[in-house]
């Protein structure tokens, strides 16, 4: 099995339902257990900490990659492997989008919702050509993807875009996936 370089985006809080923090952390066990590596916006609290904390009771890979201003905002993991501080939100997510083989997009908000569209774009305009799975825990998607949806049915979203993504809720199933077709 070759070994993968996953994108993992999701939500910074913790003020959120713990089945969401233990379905990452467990999704990152399992990432690190298959030995590839995760990439991720550098954050210790939330879906970010949780999700590295299992890579990293794996003993896997975890690389870090953060805006300096960050750190007023939010706990940074600096026990990553690889620690990658930036200037910028665009630099971060550049530098995160060309190193990664794959994305999984756990539950988040504003930002995570932006790294999800920024990534489906560049996959549908063939700037990218990587898996993108939307782990969708507790059914946190459903929404999304109705809103999807309904936006190919009014012809705002072409429908071949919803073939760019798959929805999972199942940190193996998710890997299988992206084992495959990476």
């Amino acid at each position: 099995m070759r070994h993968l370089t996953i994108c993992v985006y999701g939500a910074a809080s913790s003020n959120i339902d713990d089945i969401y923090i233990a379905e990452t952390e467990r999704l990152g066990r399992e990432l690190g257990a298959r030995r590839h590596k995760l990439i991720y916006g550098g954050g210790a609290s939330g879906l970010m900490g949780a999700c590295a904390r299992g890579v990293a009771a794996a003993s896997g890979e975890v690389i870090g990659v953060v805006p300096k201003f960050m750190s007023a905002f939010e706990a940074l993991n600096r026990d990553c492997t690889e620690f990658i501080e930036t200037e910028t939100m665009s630099e971060r997510k550049d530098i995160m989008e060309s190193r990664a083989d794959a994305f999984i997009i756990v539950p988040g908000g504003i930002g995570t919702m932006d790294e999800f569209f920024q990534v489906l774009t560049l996959e549908e305009l063939k700037r990218k050509s990587a898996p993108i799975i939307l782990f969708n825990i507790n059914g946190y998607y459903d929404t999304l993807i109705h809103f999807i949806d309904d936006c190919v049915k009014k012809g705002f979203i072409r429908v071949a875009v919803k073939d760019l993504f798959r929805v999972c809720d199942d940190p193996n199933d998710a890997l299988d996936i992206i084992e495959y077709f990476a």
